[in-house]
């Protein structure tokens, strides 16, 4: 590990440690990664200062274009201040996307010629042993949380606990963001064990491997496990066809068979909740992500040229789903006999009277309960069935002001099509690169496709962590592929 640091200058060396500080504790803690990223900027400040005088390189300028792209991104929201009513929100989302401007200015202007590829190795494996320390913590914390502060009647599974005694340690577990995380990591771990010569280093790998294509499972992430589905499907195109090891490639596929069939049978209540989730559509009771888009559908069509403004996005999407609340009431007709001055007031009183016995319950009991009170209210009954659980569903979306859980809906709701255009460039302009170079890295294609796939059911950059992980490995990685032509051994 020391071996890293050898033949560094000094503030080369400081520099590296704060790159270190950020990957670890990235799953860990955003608000100490955040520390760090400014402790990184103020060793660049003294190394341009008293080592190299802000020398550029130049290999890290020739491809500008990718930099532009992300600092216009926060550029763009900083703008968005000057139109939005809510300029108190506007200033927390400026800050919030502070990472945007700040890591590509630090990737682009600081020297970083002494960033080999074996020593962003390193910083992949310190998110690595960040996520496995997180992992340990939490799972400490739950056990002793279960032992002797747990109601035996009331007690829950301990992956449960996992993320319910999380807030203690840290921060806040998001089983979508964790997700991400384990994802990239369990990329960089495959890819380390065909490609490390260290006997040490593949069981290392191995091992971490196991790990991480369990960890949706225990987690409980659905997003989680239809990602690391596609990733794994993707690792082994990329160890069969593009690696042309045909041999691995099947005992590969068929070990990736029996890892995630050993998740279905180790997990059952995380399968309960595909189960439920494809149930629930199959039977008309809706999923909430659907209704979300649904209901986001009128807040992007109104704003879609220049958004609403960073400060406008949450009020906006509340507004769109207040309208589509009132949408779905609307839906709901009267009986042919219904008294119909009386109508509009007995059915909102007969919605409530469900919300509030059954909490936005979606189970069978709900729907009985409707039909019985149904004719009480002179409601009837089919349109009730049919728009019950979409009704059920924006009512805990409002009460609880969620977003569009889509990052692409969000940025258009806030700052446009232009911000959209930008958010696009991420992904797309590495693949032109390689498209260009004749080279192709799985680990920067996997975080490109891990984070693009993610966006279409979380608001990714809605969150610190997100942001603060998306954007460090995005330029970490984009710069082993692009601005690095050295390896150190």
């Amino acid at each position: 590990m020391f071996e890293i640091f050898k033949n560094l200058r000094p503030f080369q060396s400081t520099e590296y440690i704060f790159l270190v500080l950020i990957s670890f504790f990235i799953p860990i803690s955003w608000r100490i990664a955040s520390y760090a990223m400014i402790g990184l900027f103020v060793s660049t400040i003294l190394k341009g200062v008293f080592e190299n005088g802000f020398k550029i390189n130049p290999l890290q300028y020739r491809n500008k274009l990718v930099y532009i792209f992300f600092i216009a991104f926060w550029i763009l929201y900083a703008l968005s201040f000057l139109y939005s009513d809510n300029t108190a929100e506007a200033r927390i989302q400026i800050g919030k996307k502070l990472p945007f401007f700040l890591f590509p200015l630090f990737f682009l202007c600081s020297d970083l010629s002494y960033l080999t590829k074996d020593r962003v190795r390193t910083l992949m494996y310190c998110l690595v042993f960040g996520i496995l320390s997180l992992y340990a913590i939490n799972l400490v914390w739950a056990l002793i949380d279960i032992c002797f502060n747990d109601d035996k009647i009331t007690r829950l599974t301990i992956y449960h606990k996992f993320f319910k005694t999380s807030d203690k340690v840290f921060t806040y577990l998001h089983r979508a963001h964790f997700s991400l995380f384990t994802c990239l990591a369990l990329v960089f771990s495959f890819v380390e064990l065909f490609t490390s010569k260290s006997s040490k280093i593949k069981i290392l790998n191995l091992v971490l491997l196991f790990i991480m294509i369990l960890s949706p499972f225990y987690i409980s992430s659905r997003a989680g496990i239809l990602c690391e589905i596609l990733v794994l499907f993707t690792l082994w195109i990329w160890l069969t066809f593009i690696r042309k090891e045909r041999k691995l490639g099947i005992i590969t596929g068929v070990l990736f068979v029996l890892m995630l069939l050993m998740g279905y049978f180790a997990f059952p209540k995380t399968i309960d909740r595909f189960s439920k989730a494809i149930n629930r559509v199959k039977d008309g009771k809706g999923d909430i992500r659907l209704t979300l888009r649904s209901s986001c559908r009128s807040a992007i069509r109104d704003n879609y040229l220049f958004g609403a403004g960073a400060g406008d996005r949450c009020d906006e999407t509340l507004k769109a789903h207040i309208t589509y609340r009132e949408y779905i009431i609307s839906q709901i007709k009267p009986t042919e006999d219904a008294d119909l001055i009386d109508f509009e007031r007995n059915r909102e009183t007969f919605l409530d009277s469900i919300d509030a016995r059954f909490e936005n319950d979606y189970t069978k009991e709900v729907y009985e309960y409707a039909k019985q009170i149904s004719e009480v209210y002179d409601c009837d009954y089919s349109s009730v069935k049919q728009y019950l659980a979409e009704y059920q569903i924006i009512d805990h979306t409002i009460l609880h002001e969620l977003n569009a859980h889509n990052q692409f809906s969000d940025t258009i709701i806030a700052v446009g099509i232009i911000g959209l255009i930008l958010l696009l460039g991420f992904f797309f302009i590495p693949v032109y690169l390689w498209i260009k170079n004749k080279n192709f890295d799985i680990v920067f294609f996997s975080l490109l496709f891990i984070i693009a796939f993610n966006c279409l059911f979380e608001s990714v950059f809605e969150r610190q962590m997100g942001i603060m992980f998306f954007v460090f490995f995005y330029f970490l990685l984009f710069h082993a592929n692009f601005c690095q032509q050295t390896n150190d051994n």
